[in-house]
């Protein structure tokens, strides 16, 4: 169990750092580490450092393969096989491709993004392009880095690309774009697509149908948002994720089919494969449903874990729980070294640990219920810090949730879709009926769980993000907390929660005020706060749209920031009604009903001010001054832009949105004072950040928010070198991420940029000149 247990640590411990060490290095230091095994008494710890080079060198492997960003733009014909499920909105379809001369010309993995209407002359409609699973086609792409948007709180692309082994991005062009071949028979992408396809065909009447299709082929593309906002207030989503709960239902409906089996063998079977029989036939079916679901992290442990189980019982050994535990584990980071890179492999192996924990060193029998209240407050209470570190979200309501929806599921819903699989081959509607009866019962749990999330409280569901220490300390807390009857002082586990809960906010201190520039791409977010008041510049890139085919970066940038804060948005401006900078305007309105909204645009809205000058107002430390456009102008796209004059502790602001140079000589001419920083207008464009407004706002730093390698080619390179010739530092997130601006009560000032702050192996570097916070 040691062995084991230093294999693991070995295998997790170079993503605790922000970078690896060369491979020709760890490869030498290996070599020397195996000198432990020339002692008997030191070989077991060699494995450790066996695990952790061998580790960094797949790590290192995988840096190696990814797309440069020098290269960034290229186009290049790649033929390929589709690797996934395809997903298909209203204007894009998006899938992994697999080249078929990957390694020294591609990367293994590229995620392709094919859209409708991407190089359509003006005014002219394009199909969606038909694209299946296991598919061969030869298609135009333009490459581009596995980058995204990364801030100071927030979700990280850039980590999922890595730990799926996504080495590009790329775009569809126009030019020879061919399907070249179906998909194979035996491609178990193409047998996920063929089941996608005849569950829409046999059951496309079916209440539900888009969970029984999660549940079916681990195909979650169509839950709707409000669907994953349910799962995650009430902490269901393991329910639709398909794990060992699904994995093991399938092995047990494999086990008694196997057992039937051998009863029909006769008794002329081997007693001992009589014996193994039924545990090769839950084998199988849990292969078999594990390949169509992906093989997923999740699956993976379930399969692994029976793979071991079904080995013991084969082999008629007896082996530990933990043992058996760790032995999956640790065959789980010999097939994917970056599954802990994932949530899922977390939560997953987390929860089967409480459970051996909870029920092993129990003795005697306990009543059902008590079983499964004791499992659900166990895992409940463990993973509520493993949630709050990775979804900044504990669940309130998961207990009675869990403890209504896992029978149903368990009981009635996965073995009506596990029965229905292999009659959708079959004519007649009886597949039909099974998968509507689920649907209707799937429904049903959904109306019950849509209303235990009504009590979900705010507080739980806007967490600031523990760190790592204080996350396993209150893991270890209630894992004490749940230790059998008569151990002493078990509840002084508690104690050890504190430190997560305690968690400080990250608002500026008593005389500090703060600019935070997010990364949204070709968008623009700014977020102004001092200790007890939070203002929000435009609401960056989306469509506007709030239903489920709507957009935006709120849920994964704007949102986390907001709450890293500890305050609510008291103002929320969009400077004018363009979707780059009005995107997710609607989004906030939902979520902050009680902010102020002030915006330009072309006609009024209810519950939003006019942005008109000139007009003033101090909230706290803070005065405010709109400076354009002054009431009686019509409204000019761009240069309707909000411009907003704030004056702080430590630092002024000028917030510019996208106003040309006609606007700025406006501003120029009616006196417009320095600032000490400025966002550049229209992102860096040609036809602003004139002479005029640089040497009048004679700002100190200068701010760019614009997308990596955008089709604008923003920021200009005329535009940088006007401010570089007043000497003018200027910050893009482009290369830098977020950039974080605190101002002192003293005139100084602190800036730093994500990319800097949030270093990690999985991440891109920033850019030269980027700022570190020294």
């Amino acid at each position: 169990m040691r062995a084991w247990g230093l294999l693991i640590a070995g295998a997790v411990s170079p993503f605790l750092f922000s970078a690896t060490l060369p491979s020709h290095v760890a490869l030498a230091l290996l070599l020397l580490s195996s000198l432990t095994a020339l002692n008997p008494r030191f070989r077991i710890y060699g494995l450790f450092p066996l695990a952790f080079m061998l580790t960094t060198v797949v790590i290192n492997a995988r840096i190696a393969e990814r797309w440069p960003l020098s290269d960034n733009k290229t186009s290049v014909s790649v033929t390929g096989i589709v690797g996934s499920l395809p997903h298909a909105s209203d204007d894009v379809v998006r899938f992994t491709f697999f080249p078929a001369k990957a390694g020294d010309l591609y990367p293994k993995k590229i995620r392709v993004y094919w859209y409708r209407n991407r190089n359509a002359r003006a005014g002219e409609k394009t199909a969606l392009p038909r694209v299946r699973a296991g598919q061969r086609w030869r298609l135009q792409l333009e490459l581009r880095a596995a980058r995204g948007r990364i801030n100071f709180s927030g979700s990280d692309a850039e980590r999922w690309y890595f730990a799926d082994g996504i080495g590009a991005l790329a775009y569809v062009q126009d030019g020879s774009n061919i399907l070249l071949a179906p998909a194979g028979r035996l491609d178990p992408q193409h047998w996920r697509q063929t089941v996608y396809d005849k569950l829409n065909e046999k059951a496309g009447h079916a209440p539900a149908l888009r969970m029984l299709t999660a549940l079916a082929i681990a195909d979650r593309r169509d839950l709707l948002e409000s669907d994953r906002d349910i799962l995650r207030a009430t902490g269901t989503g393991h329910l639709l994720a398909i794990s060992g709960l699904h994995v093991g239902l399938a092995a047990v409906m494999g086990f008694y089919l196997g057992r039937l089996a051998g009863l029909f063998a006769g008794v002329g079977l081997n007693q001992r494969f009589a014996l193994a029989l039924p545990w090769l036939s839950a084998w199988l079916g849990a292969l078999m449903y594990s390949a169509l679901s992906g093989f997923g992290v999740s699956t993976q442990r379930a399969l692994l874990m029976l793979t071991v189980a079904t080995m013991v019982m084969a082999s008629r050994r007896n082996i530990q729980p933990f043992t058996a535990w760790m032995i999956a584990l640790a065959l789980v980071l010999a097939v994917d070294p970056f599954a802990p890179l994932r949530a899922g492999f977390w939560f997953s192996f987390v929860a089967v640990a409480v459970l051996i924990m909870l029920f092993a060193p129990r003795q005697g029998q306990m009543p059902v219920w008590r079983r499964m209240l004791l499992a659900q407050v166990g895992i409940s209470v463990v993973m509520a810090p493993l949630g709050m570190y990775w979804f900044q979200q504990a669940s309130f309501p998961g207990l009675l949730a869990n403890l209504a929806a896992i029978p149903v599921v368990s009981m009635i819903i996965v073995p009506l879709i596990l029965v229905s699989l292999p009659l959708l081959w079959l004519p007649g509607p009886l597949a039909g009926w099974l998968l509507g009866f689920a649907g209707w019962v799937t429904e049903l749990l959904f109306a019950l769980l849509a209303w235990l999330s009504q009590l979900q409280p705010a507080a739980f569901s806007t967490t600031r993000t523990p760190g790592l220490a204080a996350t396993l300390l209150a893991m270890l807390g209630a894992v004490v907390v749940l230790l059998p009857k008569g151990i002493p002082l078990r509840f002084l586990g508690a104690l050890l929660m504190l430190p997560m809960l305690l968690t400080s906010p990250q608002n500026p201190r008593a005389h500090e005020t703060r600019v935070d520039l997010l990364d949204v791409g070709q968008g623009l977010a700014v977020l102004l706060s001092t200790q007890n008041y939070l203002m929000v510049y435009d609401t960056g890139p989306g469509n506007g749209r709030v239903d489920e085919g709507g957009w935006d970066m709120v849920a994964g940038s704007i949102r986390p920031m907001i709450n890293a804060s500890g305050l609510a948005p008291d103002l929320v401006v969009a400077s004018h009604a363009d979707l780059d900078h009005a995107g997710g305007l609607n989004r906030l309105r939902g979520l902050y009903p009680g902010a102020r909204f002030l915006a330009s645009l072309p006609k009024p809205r209810a519950g939003i001010e006019d942005c008109r000058a000139p007009r003033g107002w101090r909230a706290g430390n803070l005065s405010f001054e709109i400076l354009h456009p002054s009431s009686g102008l019509p409204y000019l796209g761009n240069n309707s832009s909000c411009v907003i004059s704030v004056n702080g502790v430590g630092m002024s602001v000028l917030l510019s949105g996208d106003i040309s140079r006609t606007v700025e000589q406006r501003l120029v001419e009616r006196g417009l004072q320095p600032h000490d920083i400025i966002t550049v207008p229209h992102h860096g464009s040609s036809t602003s950040s004139s002479q005029a407004l640089i040497e009048a706002a004679r700002p100190s730093l200068a701010l760019i928010s614009a997308g990596m390698n955008n089709r604008f080619d923003f920021p200009r390179a005329d535009v940088i070198k006007r401010y570089a010739r007043e000497g003018i530092p200027v910050f893009n997130t482009a290369g830098c991420g977020g950039i974080r601006i605190t101002g002192q009560a003293d005139g100084t000032s602190m800036a730093e940029s994500a990319r800097v702050v949030r270093k990690a192996i999985w991440r891109w570097p920033a850019e030269a000149g980027c700022p570190t916070g020294r």
